[in-house]
């Protein structure tokens, strides 16, 4: 749902890095990040954990950008 919008997402937050994780192919990375629900938005910096965007709903372009400025805002 959220995917074809990621690239718009990408470019407003140039300054961060976006990374795609399948979480069937790559389990062991979610079970490390204890990310079970799909889509997961985890912010990541120097290592640690800022924020994280977890929840059954479909997410929009509106609530990702939102949580998004928040972790930058701290």
């Amino acid at each position: 749902f959220i995917k074809p919008q990621m690239p718009e997402i990408e470019n407003d937050f140039s300054d961060w890095q976006f990374i795609e994780v399948d979480r069937d192919k790559y389990i062991d990375v979610a079970a490390e990040w204890n990310i079970f629900g799909i889509p997961s938005f985890v912010v990541i910096q120097d290592g640690k954990e800022l924020g994280r965007l977890v929840n059954k709903d479909r997410k929009t372009k509106q609530e990702i950008e939102s949580f998004l400025e928040s972790v930058i805002k701290g």
